[in-house]
């Protein structure tokens, strides 16, 4: 049996090195190295992981700073083994980072990560039982009437549910929920905190985590002569879009985004890039089901959007002004661009402000905007503003939309 189960364990093994899955951890700030490692993951044969449970390989791509370092302690201690972890701080280095971990999985530090961990699961469990034996098991020591929002915690972490109002006038369950700083295709560094009754929002409000990396230029602003500056701009607006789409569940055509993205920051230019994207447009533009994912999410009025000082495509998107209608100027800008047009005269995502710059404005909108959403909406919404985390870490900012659930 021994014999049976050490080569199983090296078929399972041989697998994780030849498909690995990579969970990324972007900073803010570190743009440029989260697409450096985009792009280095297929190279490696690997993929992106969704959770920790389905990981290998814990990446992160820039400077933590010591919140995010905690992030990433908690995102450690939940992955399986084989697991190794690293740390990309140069887009060029990326391919390598990524090689290294790869070759790491199968190697001999595994057997003493495994033993270490089953310690410490020993020393919890035997602090469980001294809990147990202190407090007695009758379950009777935990709370008297009325006690039923007093801080209990489910397991994980989680706040347990208590009760409220709902619009209906009937007591529904509360949750409070936080979404980030680390999430598939989210804002990085961006923590959302949502109260939730069944899936529907009820109040949101965000923070970004600190960052250390807060010097330099913003990435997607900062480019050479002004046709380097068009397609870094264009590139933005792709990069934006393949966010979006992953969010949508269109996987092939986030991966094409992607790919268009890269294109157009090459060093040489890409004679038919416009011809390519121009196919690709016309079919995300005909997909039923993307617009049915996003038509009359998130709409913002002219007049709202004027009021929170939102710039760029999102603010010269057409009525009604929802998540489709933001796509589709990107859309829009993006061939624009390709094609030899001018640079919009406020930026990728609006002009430059105070601190937070423009994605301040968007970031507050969609906070604004999510109450009365189901949290597939709310992801969605906050894909179609798609505020630039290097533009969060030049100040400390805290948006400040939040608010009673409206209606849809």
């Amino acid at each position: 049996m021994r014999t049976l189960a050490h080569g199983w364990r090296r078929v399972l093994d041989t697998y994780a090195v030849r498909r690995p899955h990579i969970l990324l951890v972007a900073c803010p700030g570190a743009t440029a190295v989260r697409i450096a490692v985009e792009g280095a993951v297929p190279r490696v044969g690997g993929r992106f992981a969704l959770t920790p449970a389905d990981a290998d390989i814990l990446l992160v791509a820039g400077e933590p700073s010591d919140e995010m370092c905690w992030v990433v302690e908690a995102l450690w201690e939940q992955m399986p083994g084989p697991r190794v972890r690293g740390r990309a701080v140069r887009p060029d280095g990326a391919v390598g980072v990524l090689q290294q971990l790869v070759a790491e999985l199968c190697g001999p530090g595994q057997l003493r990560d495994a033993a270490r961990r089953d310690d410490e699961w020993s020393e919890r469990h035997k602090r469980a039982e001294r809990s147990d034996e202190h407090h007695g098991h009758g379950g009777e020591h935990g709370h008297g009437e009325g006690d039923e929002d007093s801080g209990m915690e489910m397991p994980g972490g989680l706040a347990m549910a208590g009760t409220a109002p709902d619009r209906d006038g009937l007591k529904l369950d509360v949750l409070h929920v936080p979404l980030g700083p680390v999430l598939p295709e989210w804002p990085a560094g961006l923590v959302v905190h949502a109260v939730l009754q069944g899936d529907v929002v009820q109040e949101a409000h965000g923070r970004v985590v600190a960052s250390p990396d807060a010097d330099g230029p913003v990435f997607w602003s900062a480019a050479g002569d002004h046709a380097a500056r068009r397609q870094r701009v264009a590139a933005s607006y792709l990069d934006s879009l393949g966010r979006l789409l992953a969010v949508a569940g269109w996987e092939a055509a986030a991966r094409r985004a992607r790919a268009f993205r890269d294109r157009a920051m090459a060093e040489l230019p890409d004679p038919a890039l416009h011809e390519d994207f121009l196919r690709w447009r016309r079919r995300v533009e005909k997909s039923a089901l993307l617009h049915w994912s996003t038509d009359r999410v998130g709409v913002l009025s002219a007049e709202h959007a004027a009021r929170l000082g939102v710039g760029g495509p999102a603010a010269r998107a057409r009525a009604p002004g929802d998540a489709t209608a933001r796509w589709r100027q990107w859309l829009t800008e993006t061939d624009a661009l390709l094609s030899g047009g001018s640079l919009p005269e406020d930026g990728p995502r609006g002009r430059p402000g105070p601190a937070g710059g423009p994605s301040q404005a968007l970031l507050t909108a969609a906070l604004e905007l999510m109450p009365g959403l189901d949290l597939a909406e709310a992801r969605l919404l906050a894909a179609s503003f798609d505020p630039d985390p290097d533009e969060w870490v030049r100040a400390a900012w805290q948006p400040s939309g939040r608010g009673e659930a409206a209606g849809r």
